[in-house]
């Protein structure tokens, strides 16, 4: 089982991309449905609090795919 990691990027227009569970809050900001919220997601996340935009981009489910896309993206 995957522990709790998070990784992230500053992008050049001001917004993080992000690979880490998604929050209640997150996936409320987002306004997109997702049926199985376990996992990792790649999201882009622009603003704070009530303001803030979350955009999914992708769901991972294993460490290796997790592994793969932080090198892939250079998250830290």
């Amino acid at each position: 089982m995957m522990g709790s990691y998070y990784f992230s990027k500053q992008l050049a227009d001001g917004a993080t991309l992000c690979l880490a569970p998604l929050t209640n809050d997150q996936l409320a900001c987002s306004g997109q449905e997702v049926a199985d919220p376990s996992g990792y997601f790649l999201y882009e996340r622009a603003g704070d609090g009530q303001a803030s935009r979350v955009e999914i981009l992708a769901q991972v489910f294993s460490q290796e795919g997790l592994d793969r896309l932080r090198q892939v993206f250079d998250l830290t």
